[in-house]
Order: structure tokens, then sequence, then C-alpha cells
């Protein structure tokens, strides 16, 4: 897979999707780096938009996706729904700092993040190019958002070592459907030395 990323970073943002507690299991080994990815991204001004998904009453916000997990859905609002301690502090600092644009996406019901939420309209108003794909699952909500967002034709970078599911045949299914159609597949620090290239002339 080539590193090399084509793309302006100055037009970048960050997506941080579902790193909740209910997916701790498969977060863990990623938390590094979605941490060094993020840190990065506040050092030099990229938006980052953090994802939960949860329903309030499957029964309305449900649809498919609650016939198909059942009672296995994310309530929203509970332990399970929240954000995983360890990334906690970097959500807190994006709702204090100034210097940084971060934004929770907490209407997430599908596995589309641009499913009846404000994801586009942001991304649109901030003038984002390409989106920066991380978290969890690799091959539901990242794949999905993934093939959505290249759809409203933004470019996508998908960060093989940033993203996770339940084991690795199924992530590696989904990174090679995406480097053969829609993404560009790279690793973080692939991603942490693009972005460093901001500001420099």
């Amino acid at each position: 897979m080539s590193t090399s990323i084509p793309y302006n970073p100055k037009t970048a943002a960050l997506l941080v999707i579902d790193m909740q507690e209910i997916f701790r299991n498969d977060a863990t080994d990623i938390i590094p780096n979605v941490q060094s990815l993020v840190k990065s991204c506040h050092e030099k001004g990229v938006p980052v938009f953090w994802t939960q998904h949860g329903h309030r009453n499957p029964e309305f916000d449900g649809g498919a996706l609650g016939r198909w997990w059942g009672d296995r859905l994310i309530k929203w609002g509970s332990d399970e729904w929240q954000i995983l301690k360890e990334m906690q502090p970097f959500v807190s600092r994006s709702q204090t700092s100034l210097d940084t644009l971060d934004f929770i996406i907490k209407s997430k019901t599908r596995y589309d993040a641009f499913y009846k939420t404000e994801l586009n309209s942001l991304l649109i108003s901030l003038g984002i190019e390409t989106l920066i794909i991380s978290g969890v699952r690799t091959n539901l909500c990242c794949e999905t958002t993934a093939r959505r967002g290249f759809d409203k034709n933004y470019d996508i970078v998908f960060i093989k070592d940033a993203t996770a599911t339940e084991n690795q045949k199924m992530h590696e299914a989904t990174l090679l459907n995406m480097e053969y159609g829609w993404a560009k597949i790279v690793t973080a620090i692939d991603v942490i030395e693009w972005l460093a290239h901001i500001g420099k002339t």
C-alpha cells in the first residue's frame, strides 16, 4: 500500500468514530494511535469530529439497524455510550480550548455518521475537502461513513492502524475494498507527518 497522501492537509478533518465504552474490546489496541492523531490535529488546528452512536428509542430511531441488532443497540446516555475514558481528556480539551475546532456528534443512529446528523453542514462550513477516518468498527461505521463521504465528494484517508473491528479478517477485507475504490490507506504516522506540513512554506 502506498503511503503518500496527495491531498491538502490544510483542508482536512479527523473523524474519530464511536470510540465508546461498548466497543472497548475492539478499540483498545488503537487508543494510543488515535490519541496521537488527535494531539497532532489540535497542534495544527485541524478540526476533529467525535461521533457517539446511541438510540433514545429504538422503535423510532433504530430502523433496519434496530431490527438487525435488537437489544444489543447502544442506549443513549448509558455507561456503554460514553466516550472511552482514555480519550476523554482529549475531548475535554476540545471543549475548553479556543485553539481547537472539535465537535461531538451525539445524534448518530446509523453506521453512516452523515445520516440525519449535522456532520456534513459543519464540514461544508469549515471548507473541508478531505476526511481522515479513525475509530471503530472498521467494517461497519468507519467503512460506511467513508463510502458516504466519498459519495459526497470528500477525499478519504483511511488509517489502517487507527481503525479496528472484531477480527483481523474483517479489518483487512475493508482495507482491500477501500484501497481499490475510494480511500487512501495509510498509517497514523503517515498522517501525522502529512499534517506536520501545515504552516510550512
